[in-house]
């Protein structure tokens, strides 16, 4: 009986979290396995992550995303854009799938791909809004201090992280919010519209 029940809650507790669709709120440190230490690479605030399961204060999740064809150690968040999801260290042995192929405009080839990992559990939610009023409230904040705030939809979504990095100097950012501004302003930047 007892061990029915406690198989019961663990069942219970990792269904909680199957298949669950959460953002991350903070950079987050990727393993390869649930119990490795040794970090293999870096997911970005503001990124989707579907968590499959989750045991001992890591979760495994499984994140969407593209690549250059031959270059698996940076995940994009659309094809031909600099949105970078995770970087991932050469010497990491993640899972990654390939979904489909495609050739961009310029004739880069790009394999949308499923990466599976593992990280901590904190710093997820469900509501990416939340982050994204966040994210512009810290941009407007800090970037209306000496000019006129610029609209998102201002600069494509390759040339944000070159103009948040000309006055990032001059602002009270941390680098924690730098990423989550540089994120939300290149997903709201004039070229992702409909993304």
């Amino acid at each position: 009986m007892k061990k029915s029940f406690i198989f019961g809650i663990v069942f219970l507790t990792i269904s909680l979290y199957a298949s669950e669709t959460m953002y991350t709120s903070s950079v987050k440190n990727l393993f390869e396995t649930s119990n490795s230490n040794a970090s293999k690479g870096r997911l970005l605030p503001t990124s989707e992550v579907k968590v499959i399961e989750k045991k001992d204060g890591k979760v495994k999740v499984e994140i969407e995303g593209f690549m250059k064809a031959g270059v698996s150690n940076a995940l994009y968040f659309a094809k031909g854009k600099r949105i970078l999801v995770a970087g991932l260290s050469k010497s990491g042995k993640f899972d990654i799938k390939t979904i489909s192929t495609s050739t961009g405009k310029n004739g880069t080839q790009w394999e949308k791909v499923v990466l599976t990992a593992y990280t901590t559990d904190d710093n997820l939610t469900k509501d990416l809004n939340v982050l994204y009023e966040e994210a512009n409230k810290i941009f407007k904040d800090n970037c209306s201090m000496c000019h006129p705030i610029h609209a998102s939809t201002e600069f494509t979504s390759n040339q944000w992280p070159s103009m948040i990095k000309a006055m990032i100097s001059r602002t009270a950012m941390t680098k924690e919010q730098n990423y989550l501004v540089t994120q939300f302003l290149q997903k709201h930047a004039k070229d992702m519209k409909g993304k």
